[in-house]
């Protein structure tokens, strides 16, 4: 259950992040946002694989041996 609530917040963190991109995007153009908002996107996925794989190498791991 608590990996359900976690990817939840991150789907919805995911969302919100993409809207508020394309708010600036579209009503003020002159923001120098345009740069900033792929590295919070590249920071915000980097971070959800990380918590996400880090599960799974685990398992992994136990199945090896």
């Amino acid at each position: 259950m608590k990996l359900l609530i976690r990817y939840t917040i991150y789907s919805v963190i995911i969302v919100v992040l993409l809207l508020l991109a394309l708010d600036v995007y579209r009503f003020h153009p002159e923001a120098q946002f345009a740069f900033i908002f792929p590295g919070i996107f590249l920071l915000a996925f980097s971070s959800i694989m990380d918590d996400a794989m880090k599960g799974i190498s685990s398992r992994l791991r136990l199945g090896r041996r």
